[in-house]
């Protein structure tokens, strides 16, 4: 507020063609204000606006009438005016700053102070992707090694999210010889992992950079959250790749304050060994699922959980979910919904599917829309999920020899390109 009553100032002056500093100054702009430009203002308004009485905030009147005598239509008109001049003081910042070859602690201060501004998260993963197509692995440090550049994981998910996101779509574009070199990036020292990886789960590239730097951070993590995530990942991957070496994992999490995603990655894959490791009874691993669940938000929970069902094809259990949590399921309030969203659909659409309720079936899947964005970390993934739900409602009302075809194809593509072999042309006929 401060900033923009200062500018506001400068532009009177700037039209009056000298700076206000005497009373008879402000006796001279009361009159052009109200002779010529017939606007109602107290004489001792503008001389409490321009320090000459004891100072308070201005009523929002007093801006308006200012600001019409700019030549705005109102104070909002000259609050974008600033804004808009203010934001490309700041985007010729930012553009200063990603050509840096070395960056001082006046520098940082000034990164952080912009902080609060609302296209921070543009600004900050501007610099990051420029320093990585740079390839400066110096710089990365410096921006990694401070948390107060970064937002806080416990209250700022969404902003993390973004971020994670648009540095991970840049990742993936690089050559290997290129992503192993950020392995050093991984250390406790810097906020990399926390932030990027564990909030862009990439799993179209598990054999790519995301896979490496997954397994590379075995090497480096101490925390237990960490090593659990880690471990998880690395033999989720093994099991959808078809292969047998997956682990048992059982980690000790009684003392630990886990996120609810990863809780719910932790038991969802403890279901998966129950089923296709021990080939056992899943009752008493589900009661534990709900109970588990009791303590989280159901929409974050779940994200993880659901996918494992749906390999098991424990349908009576997705629906029993489905009609407790229905409501919370299905939160789209926002746009780090996307996955959860769309996973929790296609698992009604093959539920509607095994009840012949294919008018459901039919409406779930048309409210699935993967396409948002196809450079999701999930999307690949998503689509092979998908398009089993696709192939079975057609299979099962039209069926329609070239459309099955078609579903069968593009499934097969997925699988090739994602390494997906737990994707069988078994499961996608005959789910």
């Amino acid at each position: 507020m401060k900033d923009v009553i200062k500018e506001l100032k400068q532009e009177v002056n700037q039209k009056l063609g000298f700076e206000i500093r005497r009373q008879s100054d402000v006796r001279y702009l009361h009159q052009s204000i109200v002779l010529e430009n017939n606007f109602s203002i107290g004489f001792n308004t503008l001389r409490r606006f321009f320090g000459f009485l004891p100072e308070r905030a201005p009523q929002l009147q007093t801006l308006e009438v200012l600001s019409q005598f700019l030549g705005f239509r109102s104070y909002s008109d000259f609050l974008n005016y600033v804004n808009k001049d203010q934001n490309w003081f700041h985007w010729t910042f930012v553009n200063d700053f990603e050509n840096l070859d070395s960056i001082t602690t006046s520098q940082i201060q000034q990164l952080i102070a912009l902080k609060p501004h609302p296209d921070y998260v543009l600004f900050l993963s501007h610099i990051i992707k420029v320093f990585i197509r740079r390839n400066r692995i110096d710089l990365l440090k410096i921006i990694f090694s401070n948390p107060k550049i970064h937002f806080d994981i416990n209250s700022q998910l969404s902003e993390v999210g973004k971020l994670a996101y648009a540095v991970g779509g840049l990742l993936r574009t690089l050559s290997k010889s290129n992503y192993t070199k950020f392995e050093v990036l991984l250390s406790d020292t810097y906020v990399f992992k926390t932030h990027i990886l564990d909030f862009h789960v990439d799993y179209t590239h598990f054999q790519g950079y995301y896979g490496y730097l997954n397994s590379a951070r075995l090497l480096y993590d101490t925390r237990p959250d960490h090593q659990i995530f880690v471990t998880l990942i690395k033999n989720y991957h093994l099991f959808l790749a078809g292969k047998s070496t997956f682990e048992v994992y059982e980690p000790n999490v009684s003392k630990l304050k886990m996120f609810s995603v990863l809780h719910g990655r932790l038991l969802a894959y403890q279901l998966l060994i129950q089923h296709f490791k021990h080939e056992l009874p899943l009752d008493t691993m589900l009661v534990t699922i709900l109970k588990k669940g009791e303590q989280y938000q159901k929409l974050l929970f779940y994200i993880e959980i659901f996918p494992v069902l749906l390999f098991a094809k424990q349908m009576d259990f997705l629906e029993m979910i489905f009609e407790r949590y229905q409501t919370e399921l299905f939160d789209i309030s926002g746009w780090r919904t996307y996955t959860s969203h769309n996973i929790y659909l296609i698992a009604n659409v093959l539920l509607k599917i095994k009840t012949h309720d294919y008018k459901d079936a039919l409406y779930s899947l048309n409210q699935i829309n993967l396409n948002v964005s196809t450079s999701n970390s999930y999307y690949h993934y998503l689509k092979l999920f998908y398009s089993i739900a696709a192939y079975q409602l057609e299979k099962h009302t039209t069926n329609r020899p070239d459309a099955l075809i078609a579903l069968q194809k593009e499934y097969l593509s997925l699988v090739k390109k994602t390494g997906f072999k737990r994707f069988t042309l078994t499961l996608l006929k005959n789910y």
